[in-house]
Formats: structure tokens, sequence, C-alpha cells
């Protein structure tokens, strides 16, 4: 009770008269032990200085006898007239009695006015007192009375933890005693020494919280019979979430933390851990409990606050925290326990300073649980298992429901829903397993609000509907994403080539550290594999245009971020996966996988047992959840035998999308591709004979105007209008190269020789040529002036000119019956 001054004085005790007063009335007869004892009090309340007195008169007529020293100490503090406060405090106690009778009455006009008074009398062993009332009252059958008796309890323990946090702001001129942690083990209804007065209160009630959740007998709230778990989970979340600058500050109140908090978290959670729904169990059922949702629940609140806020304290407590994050992620736990981990997850992956403390606390370390590739690779597992029929999610709900048609996809033309008045719903479709996406992953980072997590007044386990569980993990995907392109990256965009962009690049690279780049090559190498198995995934999956572009920009992101650490590997898989995906099913088999490495494929299954599209079996069902918007002719390769793949092959606007990512990724981070300009285009090559994209004077590609100068090709209104947009970003790719460093421009110009070379054997064996390469080394020859020196040193005297002829000059011979028109005009 840190008041001071008359007026505030006054205020208090009116208040306190008014009160009584109050409850004076409501009680008239019918409980006369309350009247007497509150008319004995209120005549004597008009006179401050007589206030602890008639406290003493109150106990007299209640037979509650004192002592002869306390009534001589009594009398003493009411002489003080200029002192009123100290009187009030020391017979805080006695005054709070008529009140305590009032809520005896457990009548809840009477219990609401004497709860009301209770917390205007805050101080010590009243305070204690009346929390231990109001715990009581807490589990009566009224459900006013429990509720009213709740919200005081959370009033006044904030009350109490509100004056630590002004009484740390007050310079303290009395000696600081040191603390001794090791004495605080063994548990004391003492505060310790080194602490203040209202800490010390603070510091006993925390230390109780932890007692009861425990099951253990209190030391200050003494007659306390009983508390819940949930009631102490919550009381102790709200602490933690409200006052972290009291914990971080005192030692005492860390040590509370990392021997009373955690401890009791990790053996709450141990029925979750043993617990296998669907396994069959144990011959003695009791001997493991089932999870209970209301205390699962509340723990994970309580783990996602001590690593958001405590992480520093709890370096090797937290470890624990996310290892069992990730364990509640497996596929033999309950559905609800999954989506709650989930939930817990997307509160830490959006924070990009958890995702270095992670990396450095754990990755970096030797002889420690690589943390962060646990997180991203259980994510990735997640993501995959929810594919698999018959969907695991299926198996492990515990409540009631209708009949289940998760994981079947509605009415589908051209993969999107159809029907009257059917909105189309965005959603991934895998292998006929149809999963809809519930939540905004384009919304801003931590945005996205929790649903079960805050379900604080369930007891049974809720449904999770269709796709929870899927969309929280996408979105913790791509937070992952995200939070390492800005630890990386930094503060620097680079939306596109231009010689500003590059000078900052080549600033930035310079700045960085050799910590910073350990710290983001451990970052990369402990993300990529997972990151790319579900993006991958994920992107054939998607039927919804916006959740593709999020995943692609993510693709993008990491193809880059790898390319400027110079990790080849990483890089040259993220760019393959948006190569295939920019091609049809079938291209993905036989133009891109020779371009992967043994060494690649090894890192990729080593590292995770986790699988990507690419390598895995085509899922051709997936061609038709996309609109179909070009069908033409494949081109051929050296690779394939003469007279295969001569089908039509389709493209979908997933393609296209794909395309125009892949395009964008050459064109603003060219100077990172190196070696993998050969497959981006070969890729753009296949895709641009595919559309019928025609070279026109000045060297740039246009689209046929009319059916019959291209008639392998069919294209549909659908993509026609973005056929010049294509060849506008194909041909301004080749601008930017003018700006490319000596290095990078070296990649380009061996991958156009390399698709110069490949396009003379097939037009050497009576084959279709490739008939972009001419325009491709006609745009380098235009764009790139000053070249002329640099190709000298690099192919050892040959000059561009005679590399351009050697390229247009090619006849190949007459007679064969597979060309087309195209042909003709090269």
């Amino acid at each position: 009770m840190a008041l001071t001054g008359g007026a505030v004085t006054k205020k208090l005790v009116e208040n306190l008269q008014a009160d009584l007063r109050t409850l004076s009335a409501e009680c008239k007869r019918k409980y006369p032990p309350v009247k007497e004892v509150t008319l004995l009090l209120f005549p004597s309340m008009s006179n401050g200085m007589d206030f602890a007195y008639s406290a003493v008169k109150i106990i007299i007529t209640d037979k509650y006898l004192a002592s002869e020293s306390g009534l001589l100490k009594i009398r003493n503090v009411t002489s003080r007239s200029e002192d009123t406060i100290t009187g009030l405090v020391a017979a805080s106690q006695d005054i709070i009695q008529p009140f305590i009778l009032g809520c005896d009455t457990k009548n809840a006009k009477i219990v609401h006015i004497s709860l009301t008074a209770i917390q205007r009398l805050i101080q010590h062993e009243a305070i204690s007192l009346a929390l231990v009332l109001c715990f009581r009252l807490h589990f009566t059958k009224d459900s006013t009375t429990i509720n009213t008796a709740a919200a005081t309890v959370r009033q006044l323990v904030f009350v109490i933890f509100e004056r630590v946090e002004a009484e740390d702001k007050t310079p303290n001129i009395d000696p600081v005693e040191s603390v001794c942690l090791e004495d605080l083990k063994a548990g004391s209804k003492h505060a310790p020494k080194s602490l203040r007065p209202y800490a010390a209160d603070a510091f006993l009630l925390f230390q109780d919280f932890c007692q009861l959740v425990n099951a253990d007998q209190p030391y200050w709230l003494l007659g306390m019979t009983e508390m819940t778990r949930t009631f102490g989970l919550e009381l102790m979340e709200s602490v933690l979430t409200s006052f972290p600058d009291v914990f971080t500050k005192h030692p005492e109140f860390s040590f509370l933390l990392k021997e009373r908090v955690c401890p009791l978290v990790i053996k709450l959670f141990s029925p979750s851990l043993k617990y296998r729904h669907g396994m069959p169990q144990p011959v003695a059922p009791s001997v493991i409990d089932k999870p209970y949702f209301p205390i699962v629940m509340r723990l994970l609140r309580i783990v996602a606050v001590l690593i958001k806020h405590y992480y520093v304290l709890l370096v090797t407590e937290c470890e624990i925290f996310l290892s069992l994050l990730v364990k509640f992620l497996d596929p033999e736990k309950p559905m609800w326990q999954r989506a709650t981990a989930l939930e817990v997850l997307s509160k830490l992956c959006c924070q990009s300073h958890l995702i270095r403390s992670f990396c450095q606390s754990y990755d970096m370390k030797q002889h420690s649980t690589k943390i962060f590739q646990e997180i991203v690779n259980g994510l990735a597992s997640f993501i995959q298992s929810q594919f698999i029929q018959p969907q695991t999610s299926q198996i492990m709900q515990q409540a009631p429901r209708p009949q289940d048609t998760q994981g079947q996809p509605p009415s589908l033309v051209a993969g999107m829903p159809v029907g009257s008045g059917i909105t189309p719903q965005a959603a991934f479709y895998y292998r006929n397993v149809w999963l809809p996406l519930v939540v905004n992953i384009t919304a801003a980072q931590g945005s996205q609000k929790t649903v079960f997590l805050e379900m604080v007044d369930k007891i049974d386990p809720p449904h999770i509907p269709d796709g929870y569980g899927l969309s929280f993990a996408v979105l913790c995907m791509l937070d992952v994403v995200k939070c390492v392109q800005i630890l990386i990256e930094g503060s620097i965009q680079m939306d596109c080539s231009t010689e500003q962009n590059v000078q900052n690049q080549k600033q930035s690279a310079k700045q960085i550290t050799d910590t910073d780049k350990a710290l983001f090559e451990v970052l990369i190498d402990s993300s990529w594999c997972g990151v790319m198995a579900a993006l991958a995934l994920l992107l054939e999956a998607s039927t919804d245009e916006s959740a593709t572009e999020a995943i692609l920009k993510a693709m993008q992101a990491y193809a880059n971020m790898c390319g400027k650490l110079a990790l080849n590997i990483p890089r040259d898989a993220f760019i393959t996966a948006l190569c295939k995906a920019s091609l049809p099913p079938h291209y993905t088999l036989t133009i891109l996988n020779t371009q992967a490495t043994p060494h690649q494929l090894h890192k990729l299954s080593s590292s995770t047992s986790l699988k990507t599209p690419a390598h895995d079996s085509i899922n051709t069902d997936n061609q038709h959840g996309s609109q179909v918007v070009a069908v033409g002719t494949p081109l051929p390769t050296a690779s394939l035998p003469l007279g295969a793949q001569q089908g039509p092959v389709m493209l979908t606007a997933k393609n296209i999308q794909c395309m125009r990512a892949l395009l964008g990724l050459a064109h603003c981070h060219g100077s990172i591709l190196g070696s993998s300009w050969h497959q981006v285009l070969t890729t753009l090559q296949h895709l641009v004979w595919i559309l019928g994209l025609k070279p026109s004077s000045g060297g740039s590609l246009k689209a046929a105007r009319q059916a019959s100068d291209n008639p392998n090709a069919v294209i549909t209104t659908a993509v026609m209008a973005d056929l010049p947009v294509l060849s506008a970003m194909l041909s301004r790719l080749f601008e930017s190269s003018q700006y490319l460093d000596d290095v990078a421009l070296h990649h380009l110009i061996d991958a156009l020789c390399k698709l110069s070379t490949e396009a003379m054997e097939l037009a050497y064996s009576n084959r279709r040529t490739f008939f972009t390469i001419p325009l491709f080394t006609a745009s380098i020859s235009f764009t790139l002036v000053p070249l002329a020196s640099l190709w000298d040193t690099l192919y050892g005297g040959r000059s561009m000119a005679s590399f351009t002829d050697r390229t247009e000059n090619i006849n190949p011979p007459s007679g064969g019956s597979g060309r087309s028109g195209q042909d003709q005009q090269t």
C-alpha cells in the first residue's frame, strides 16, 4: 500500500467508509455477525487516527482476543496523528475481517461488495489472506461468485507485480544483501533478504503458484486447500507475459524460472510425450495417461512465452521445449496436439532474432542438437504427411463428427471448384488429396491469429478443420524463409539488376564479417533441404495463384541467398526446382534430371529423409489442377533417341507463372546463377518453342499473330495477352546482362556456347534445331558491345563474330520429313 499524502489517505478512508456502509445496509438483519462487526467499525471511521483502534474493538467483539503487547503496539501507532497510513497498514489484517465475514455469506451481491473492499487493503499478510479467500470462493457452485473471485485474484496478482515495477523505479537507499541461490532450492515461507518488500511479496506468491500447480503445499498462501492446474497455469502465464522485466532483472525470479517453472512444464508434458494415439496401449492403461487438452494447451502457451521473452535466461531449457514442439508434430500424436504445436511454432518462426539465436545456440555448436534444422525438417515432414492417404488427421480426431470428407475435393473443372454460388477455394491438391488453405499466408508476418491456443474455456479436444494444420505449417515455412532472408540480406532490397543495385550488393558483401558469414552458411545448410522439399511439393499441389506466387517468391529468395553465399549445391537445387515447375511433367524427367550431380543428390538424401516431387514419381493428375493455356510440340534434345517424345505437350497457367518467376530470378539476380545459367536458358528455350514465340526484326521474340503462322502450337486466349509480356521479359533479360561482372558474364556466355553446340549437333543429325539460339546470341552481340577483349581472354582468341556466324550458317541436310515451318525459317 504505497500511498502518501493527506488527500490520498482521506480518499482511502472515505472509500472504506462507503464500503462498510453498503455492507451494513445490505446485510441488515439477515447476517447479524457481519452487521455487528460493521457497525462497531463504522462509527470511528470518521477519524482516521482512531482507525486502527476500531479494528481492535472488532477483534474483541468477534471474540478474537489479541495479546496485550499487540494492543499496546496498535495504541502507540494510532497515537501518531501525522502518520495515519502506518496505522492502517499495521491493522489491515484486522480491518479486513468484516469483509471476510461478508464473503462467507455466499450471497452474490455481498460477496461482490466485500471483494471490492478487499482490493483496497493490499499489503503483505493481508493480501495473502485475501488471495486465499478468493481462491476458496473460486470453487463455490455459484457461477457469479466464481467469476468474480477469479477476476479479483487476477487483479490482485497484477497489483502485486505492478508494485514491484514501481518499487524498482525507486532508488534503494538501504544496503542490498547478496543473494545465495543455493539457499532458495529448499523453498521457504520467508522471501530472500536481498529482495525489497514488494518484490518479496511477488516472489512468495509466484513460488506458491509453482507449488500449487505441482500439487505441493504452499509456503505463503496458508490455508489454501486446492487450486486447479488450469487456473494456476493461467495465472503463471499472465504474470510471465506481463512482467518480463521483473524476472530478468532479479536473480531470485530468474531462479524460479529455471528451477521451478521449467521442470514443472516438462513434468506436466510427460503424458503428451508417452501417448501414441491409434497405437496399441499397454495392458494397464493407467500407466500412460492421455494428454488432457486444457493442460496441454496452457502448457504450450507458457512455452511460447518462455521462448519469446526469456530465451537468453533459458537457453538449455528452450532446447528441450523446441524439441518437444517438433515431437508433437509426429503422425502418431492427436491432431489437436499437432495443430496447437503448429500454432506455437507460428509465433516463433516469424521472429528473425529468435531464428538467429536458435542457429547460434544450437546448430552452430558442434555437439548440440540441430534445433533449427529439426524445426524445418519437422514442418516439411508434417506437410508431406498431410498428402498421404488415408490422411493421418482422419484417424486421430477424437471429437465425434459426421462422416468425414477430408481429403476429397469438390467438383472440379480445370482444377477449380464449380457449382451454384461456389467461390473458388484456395487449396492444395496432390495425389487425390484435396486440402483447403484456411489462413492468409500472404499477410504480414506475425499477424495470423491462433484459434486453438485461445480455447481456454474448452475441456474436450476440439475438432480440427480440414486443412488447418497444413495451412499453419505452410505459414511457418514461409515465415522461416522470410526470417532467413531478413538475416542474410538485411535492409538492402535488390528489385532489379541495375548498376546501383550491383554496387550496393558489392558493398554489402564487403561488410559481411567472418562471423556473420559462418552464421549465414549454417542457416542455409540447416534449412535448405527441408525448405526445398516442402516448397517443391506445395508448388506442385497449389491450386491458388496467390499461394503459388508466395511459394515462388520463397524459392527465388532462397536461390538468391545461396548464390550470394556461393553455396552452389542448394542454389542449383532451388533453380532446378523452378525449372521443373515451369515445364510440363514429362519434360521434368528428360530435360533437367541430368543437371543434378551425384554430390547434390547425396547431400539431399543424407541431410534428411524427405522426398521432393522432383525425385519422386510425377503426379500427372496435378496437370488438371491448373488451366491448360497452351499446347505445342516438344523440342528434341541430344539425350533422346531420334523420334522420341513426338506427342503434344501442354502448358498450364501455373507453368507460365513459374516461367515468370524464373525470368524474374535470372533478370534480377543473374550475377548469382553461375553454372545454373545453362539449365535456366535450356528451360526458357523449351518454353519459347512450346509457346511458338518467333524471332523478329531487332532480335526480339514475337507471338504468332495467326494460327497459320504457327501450326504446331495452340495458344488459348487466357495466355495470349501474356505472350508480349513474356517476350519483353526475355529481351530485358539480355539487356540486363550489361550489369554483370566478368565472372557472371563468363557463365552466361559459356551457357550460350553449350546451347549452340547442342543445336549444331542436332542440326547435323538431320533433326530440328533450336531456333532461339541465333536470337540469343544476336541479343548478346547487341547489348554487350565491350566484350571483345573478355571474349578473347576466355575463349582463346575466337571472336564473337565467328561464334555467331557459325551458329547462323548451319544448313541442316534437306529431305527430313519432320521439319516444320519454324525449321525452314531457321
